[in-house]
């Protein structure tokens, strides 16, 4: 009987992780690939709108340094959150981001 418990509880384990959900490699991109990125899919307009959005948004709560004095990833890092604050769209966000990030210095 302690077999066949065995074999069950075996055969149960097994099946619990072959059913269970693959995880993707959570592989970050480095701050080249996330420059050449927004360069890919974002038109100079856009950019130029990012900038004005950045601007007129984000100067309200800050004196704006220029994007250069920042790197990639610090730029990356803290972006999510104040896009949020300032209440962009998803794609005003987006245009934001693509400027800044085109403009920011590589670590």
């Amino acid at each position: 009987m302690k077999k066949l418990y065995l074999l069950f509880a075996l055969v149960s384990s097994v099946a619990l992780v072959q059913c269970s959900p693959k995880r993707a490699a959570n592989k970050e991109m480095s701050e080249a690939e996330k420059v050449a990125d927004v360069n890919k899919n974002f038109t100079p307009a856009q950019m130029e709108e990012g900038k004005t959005l950045w601007q007129d948004k984000c100067g309200k709560c800050h004196k704006l340094p220029q994007p250069e004095a920042y790197t990639v990833s610090k730029m990356d890092r803290v972006l999510p959150r104040m896009i949020n604050r300032s209440k962009l769209t998803d794609e005003q966000g987006a245009m934001v981001r693509a400027y800044l990030l085109a403009h920011a210095k590589m670590s």
